[in-house]
C-alpha cells in the first residue's frame, strides 16, 4: 500500500538572513571578495559591487546599467561626507544603523540620494519625535527642500496644531513669503479668531519692512477681514499710529480699505431672496415699499456698486432660492394676491433670461431651499391652511419631477437651509401656533441624509431664530 502523501510547508529562516550578512559583513572587514573601491572625499571603502547593487538603486545603475562606472574599479561618490557614507555603508552590511541630532540631517539627504528608503523613513521618525515649537518651521523647511513629503505633511500638521506657540518665534518671522502663505492660508490653523492670523502676518512684514511691504497685498490676502471685529483692527492702526509701517501706501492701503462702505441697494427691500453667482451678488423681488417687488439688483464686488439688471417674471417676497452649475432657482413666496406660491423660476445670469420649473406638490412661503447632490431641496416653510410645514421635497432633474422626502420631526417655518459636505442642515424656524399662542422661534438643528433618507437632530444654536441668513465659509 501506498503511503498518503504529506502536504509541503514553506519555512523561513531568518536567522540563515542574519547570519549571511554577517558572515559577508566581515568579508568586507577582511576585504575578502571585494570587487571595487569607492572613494569618498579622501577616505576609500573596499566594498562588494553586488552587495551595494542589491541594497541600493543608485548602485545598481551606477554599476549595472551601462555607465562608464561599471567597469572601473575605483568609482568616486561626490556630494556626501566620507563619515556619513561609512554610517550607510555599515547599514547596508548590518542592517543597523544609529541616528542622533548631530547626523540626521546629513543621512537624510545621503539616503535619499543612494535610495535607501528604510533609512530615510527611520531618520523621518526620527525627526517627528524631536519636533517641538521651538524647531518646527526648520524641520518644514528643511523636508520642503529636501522634498520628503511625509516629513512635510508631518510638519504641516504640526505647525497648524500649535501655531498659537510658533507665531511669536524667530523661525516663524524667517519664514518665506510662499511658506508664509501656505501656512496662513490653511483651514486647518489651529486660531481663537482671525485677529491673530491678520498679528501674525503683520509681525512677519513689520520684521523686515524695508524688503517685505512689496509684499503686503500677497500676505493680508490670507486674511479673512470680515471675521476681524472692526474695533481690534483699528485699535491696532492706533497702535501702530507711529510705526512707519503707515508711511508707506501698500501697506496702508490694503488694510484700510476693508473698512470701506459697501455701496447700498438701489431701493430698500425685505423678505428679499439673495444669491451669488458667477462673483456677484444677486437681490431679487421682496417688499419694496408699499407693494411687492419684482426688480434683480446686481452687487460687483470690485466696482462696489449695485445695478437693476432685470425683472422678475413672477413677483414674490419670502421665498427661498440658490444657485446651481450657474443658474439661480427662485422657489414658493407669496405672490401679489398674498396666497403661498407654489411656482418654481429659474433665472439665467448670462442671458438674463427666466424659465419655469413644474411647480412643487405644497405651497410654501417662508421656507429654506438649498441645492445638493443634483438636486433643488425645498424644506419646511408655512401656508396659510396647512401652518408651520415638517415636510420637505426635492426636484430630481434626472426625473423632471418635484418628489417628497422624509419630513423633518418639527414643523419650521424661516427656517434657514445650508448643504454641506453631502448633507443638508435646517436651522432653527417657528413652530406652528396652536389655540392663538404665539409661534416659538426654535434653537433646534436638524441633519438630512439623502442616502438614507432621513433627519437627525444635532446640538442645538445658542440662540434660538427665525428668519436669519445661513452660509458656509
Amino acid at each position: 500500500m501506498a503511503c498518503p502523501s504529506k502536504s509541503e510547508f514553506p519555512f523561513l529562516a531568518d536567522r540563515h538572513a542574519r547570519l549571511i550578512l554577517a558572515q559577508i559583513n566581515k568579508m568586507r572587514c577582511g576585504q575578502h571578495f571585494c570587487d571595487v573601491q569607492v572613494q569618498v572625499g579622501e577616505e576609500a571603502f573596499k566594498v562588494h559591487r553586488l552587495v551595494l547593487a542589491a541594497s541600493s538603486p543608485y548602485f545598481a545603475a551606477l554599476f549595472a546599467g551601462g555607465m562608464k562606472e561599471s567597469s572601473k574599479d575605483v568609482v568616486r561618490i561626490l556630494g556626501v561626507e566620507a563619515d556619513i557614507f561609512q554610517i550607510l555603508l555599515d547599514f547596508i552590511y548590518t542592517g543597523i544603523i544609529s541616528i542622533g541630532e548631530n547626523n540626521v540631517q546629513e543621512l537624510i539627504v545621503a539616503a535619499d540620494m543612494f535610495q535607501l528608503t528604510e533609512v530615510v523613513d527611520l531618520c523621518c521618525e526620527f525627526l517627528k519625535g524631536q519636533i517641538d515649537p521651538t524647531n518646527c518651521i526648520g524641520l518644514f523647511q528643511f523636508s520642503e527642500q529636501i522634498a520628503c513629503l511625509d516629513l512635510l505633511e508631518f510638519t504641516e500638521n504640526y505647525i497648524h496644531a500649535h501655531f498659537l506657540d510658533i507665531q511669536n518665534g524667530e523661525e516663524f518671522l524667517a519664514l518665506t513669503k510662499d511658506q508664509l502663505i501656505k501656512i496662513l492660508r490653511s483651514e486647518e490653523l489651529s486660531i481663537e479668531d482671525e485677529y491673530q492670523v491678520f498679528t501674525a502676518a503683520m509681525q512677519w512684514i513689520l520684521k523686515d519692512l524695508g524688503r517685505r511691504k512689496k509684499h503686503v497685498v500677497e500676505v493680508l490676502d490670507t486674511v479673512r477681514f470680515p471675521l476681524l471685529p472692526p474695533q481690534r483692527l483699528l485699535k491696532y492702526i492706533e497702535g501702530e499710529k507711529d510705526s512707519m509701517i503707515f508711511d508707506c501706501t501698500e501697506c496702508y492701503d490694503p488694510i484700510t480699505k476693508q473698512w470701506a462702505a459697501v455701496a447700498s441697494m438701489n431701493h430698500p427691500r425685505c423678505g428679499l431672496g439673495v444669491c451669488a453667482c458667477y462673483g456677484a451678488i444677486y437681490a431679487f423681488g421682496g417688499w419694496i415699499g408699499a407693494e411687492i417687488g419684482s426688480s434683480i439688483e446686481r452687487f460687483d464686488p470690485e466696482e462696489n456698486s449695485w445695478e437693476v439688471v432685470g425683472s422678475m417674471a413672477v413677483p414674490r417676497y419670502n421665498f427661498g432660492c440658490c444657485e446651481m452649475q450657474g443658474l439661480i432657482y427662485i422657489v414658493g413666496g407669496i405672490g401679489n394676491e398674498g396666497i403661498e406660491l407654489c411656482s418654481v423660476e429659474v433665472y439665467d445670469p448670462i442671458s438674463k433670461r427666466w424659465s419655469a420649473l413644474p411647480a412643487m406638490s405644497t405651497r410654501r412661503a417662508y421656507l429654506g431651499v438649498a441645492a445638493l447632490n443634483d438636486c433643488i431641496y425645498a424644506v419646511g416653510g408655512w401656508n396659510e391652511t396647512q401652518d408651520a410645514l415638517p415636510t420637505a421635497e426635492k426636484y430630481s432633474f434626472e426625473e423632471e419631477k418635484w418628489v417628497e422626502v422624509a419630513s423633518m420631526k418639527a414643523p419650521r417655518a424661516g427656517v434657514c437651509v445650508v448643504a454641506v459636505n453631502g448633507l443638508l442642515y435646517a436651522t432653527g424656524g417657528r413652530t406652528a401656533s396652536y389655540d392663538s399662542a404665539a409661534p416659538v422661534t426654535s434653537d433646534s438643528v436638524e441633519v438630512y441624509n439623502p442616502h438614507l433618507d432621513t433627519w437627525t437632530e444635532i446640538a442645538n444654536m445658542i440662540t434660538s431664530r427665525c428668519e436669519g441668513g445661513v452660509a458656509v465659509l
